[in-house]
């Protein structure tokens, strides 16, 4: 088929500069660190700031992001939810699919033809940036470059897909994919002319109906970002009453967007926490916790907890302790007869305290779409954290102790043993003390404390021989990657959340709420309840990003915490993480342990959703447990 043959073509022909902008992306992270880890070195030794330390800071990071954006979508590595596309028939499935990538290919076209302009009007009139002159057109100009090679990378999937499509029913292809090209040319003709729109709508009404739309779209399978985008667009050009403004706003929001200073701190505590797990230290936390509570009913699976918890610190995120300690513990779990449920169960529901404890990255997003101290946040994650993995060890040693044949003793190890065990833990658990306490000190920013966590995992790394120069690269290119999954998200996040501002739909939201005569406890256990109910349908991280524009002001007109609404959040995200049918912990446990049912996964994991819900309810009632040691600071 010659769609085949085109799609290889052009995937020949982007594949080598989609790979190579991958390194320069990685080359750039580690060029910010090392911007921002001689920046506090100069601040420490002779009081002086490194000149356009924050421009160089700001210029990479646009490089970091857009240039992996190719290579992602490429690996097929975006983030989409087929919540309704799996419920249709496969040709109908794949028609979609075909579709939603003519949206999607049209769009990101506007937004880099744009981004050209721009680079362009940037040029004409000579601005650069304050300290070191840089022109800002070149850093548009590389922007709409990378994005220029994310389109070809659309191309090419969308013609794999027509390619099935026409093999599954020949030309009738292009009577199938008609209604929905239909659909999308008078989106983006509307967008372009929304005077022809053939009613007029209050702004509140209309926020609604595009924001039911924008579900209904993310949930046949179209890649987020881009939904967000045309939503904004045409939610915008309906607002404004013409285009300009709307094209505007949605390209600009993009390069502004990534080239926050902020942002650097997701792939920079992400690569600190890559590059402690590739130098081993996941199995040094399971050994130790192994040989300190083992031999308590249930210990194993408890150990699994522990040491997730301890790589929740060193990494942010849930993966990590799914996909180490799950290769490392099971195989002691099951020498000792224990419950499959429980193994797997034990592993899955630890390994969510990534999202809590700090460095979380589900909290750097709060913080980046509401303004609410990203420092703050972490230390308020500390002893929700710490509760949470307390609760489901205590939860586990109940279990087993009722029921032995769940999870018995492990073996019994002496003093010495176990205190030697804590020579390999010590060290990587310091770096982040440090990091932890530069952030409640004052001493370092967010992103300050992401590039001295990295640049002190290489040393500590390299110290305990751990480290290899394969390690360090692996680590550094899937930061780059990862960060650019959820940046894909964000750069259209905030045009996004421009339109709902100015539809009014958050405040009339907020309105309703509040006449529903609930109590502000009943409002927040009601918001929360919504995220529970999203969680099951689609990943946590994108529900949050969409919704939070809505729910944050009704939180905040209830009067609770931001900070306390924050850590809620987090575990609302933590718990979508264990929650069928999505799930992800579950999904990435059932492929570490493939001769385990994933519906037995499921099983084993429901009585942890108990001990969620009891800390849950404990925090609400019991704010200062998180509020305590921010408020200190």
């Amino acid at each position: 088929m010659w769609e085949s043959k085109v799609a290889n073509s052009i995937n020949r022909v982007i594949w080598l500069p989609a790979h190579w902008s991958s390194i320069i992306g990685a080359i750039a992270l580690a060029a910010i660190m090392i911007v921002v880890v001689t920046d506090i070195i100069m601040r420490a030794v002779i009081s002086r700031s490194l000149v356009g330390s924050i421009e160089l800071v700001e210029a990479g990071i646009i490089v970091c992001f857009f240039s992996v954006f190719a290579a992602v979508e490429l690996r097929k590595e975006h983030i989409q939810i087929t919540v309704l596309l799996d419920k249709l028939r496969p040709v109908v499935q794949k028609v979609i699919i075909t579709s939603g990538y003519i949206l999607t290919i049209a769009i990101t076209t506007l937004v880099c033809w744009r981004l050209f302009l721009y680079s362009g009007l940037l040029r004409d009139l000579g601005l650069t940036t304050h300290n070191l002159g840089i022109p800002l057109w070149t850093l548009v100009m590389a922007a709409a470059f990378f994005t220029v090679l994310l389109i070809l990378s659309f191309v090419v999937n969308f013609l794999n897909h027509l390619a099935e499509l026409f093999h599954m029913i020949g030309t009738r292809a292009y009577m199938w994919l008609l209604p929905g090209i239909i659909l999308i040319a008078g989106i983006f003709v509307f967008s372009f002319y929304p005077n022809l729109i053939p009613f007029e709508w209050p702004h509140v009404i209309w926020g609604a109906v595009l924001f039911g739309f924008l579900f209904v779209l993310i949930f046949l399978g179209i890649h987020i970002g881009p939904v967000m985008a045309i939503i904004a667009l045409l939610g915008l050009s309906y607002i404004l009453g013409r285009s300009l403004p709307s094209l505007s706003n949605l390209s600009l929001s993009t390069v502004s967007t990534a080239s926050e200073y902020t942002w650097c701190v997701i792939p920079l505590f992400l690569w600190m926490g890559l590059l402690i797990f590739h130098a081993g230290s996941a199995k040094d936390l399971y050994t130790a916790a192994y040989k300190w509570i083992g031999r308590v009913p249930g210990g194993l699976a408890s150990a699994s907890v522990s040491a997730c918890t301890g790589l929740a610190a060193l990494t942010g995120d849930t993966l990590p302790g799914i996909l180490t300690i799950g290769v490392i513990a099971l195989p002691q779990m099951r020498s000792y007869k224990y419950s499959d449920k429980l193994a797997t169960a034990a592993i899955c529901a630890g390994s969510t305290i990534g999202t809590i404890i700090p460095p979380s990255i589900s909290m750097i997003v709060y913080g980046m779409l509401t303004g609410v101290s990203i420092g703050k946040l972490f230390i308020a994650g500390i002893f929700p954290g710490i509760l949470l993995s307390v609760v489901l060890i205590g939860m586990i040693t109940i279990m087993c102790y009722r029921n032995p044949r769940l999870g018995p003793r492990g073996p019994s190890f002496s003093w010495k043993e176990r205190w030697l065990s804590l020579g390999g833990v010590l060290p990587p658990l310091m770096l982040v003390v440090v990091c932890m306490g530069g952030l409640y000190a004052g001493l370092f920013t967010p992103t300050e404390a992401g590039a001295a966590g990295a640049f002190g995992a290489i040393i500590l790394g390299v110290a305990m021989r751990g480290l290899t120069f394969k390690g360090l690269v692996d680590s550094l290119l899937s930061s780059v990657r990862i960060a650019s999954i959820m940046m894909f998200i964000f750069v259209f996040a905030f045009a996004f959340a421009h339109f709902l501002a100015l539809s009014t739909l958050p405040y009339v939201a907020a309105d309703w709420i509040v006449s529903l005569g609930l109590s502000p406890y009943g409002v927040l256990f009601f918001i929360l309840f919504i995220y529970m109910v999203l969680g099951c349908i689609m990943p946590s991280i994108p529900a949050v990003i969409i919704t939070l524009p809505i729910f944050f002001p009704v939180v905040m007109e209830a009067g609770f915490d931001p900070i306390l609404f924050g850590v809620l959040i987090t575990f609302m995200i933590a718990l979508g993480n264990i929650t069928p049918p999505i799930g992800m912990n579950v999904f990435g446990m059932a492929a570490v342990v493939k001769d385990v049912p994933l519906y037995d996964i499921f099983r084993g994991v429901l009585p942890f959703w108990g001990a969620f819900l009891v800390v849950i309810v404990i925090l609400v009632f019991f704010p200062e447990i998180s509020l305590f040691l921010p408020n200190l600071m």
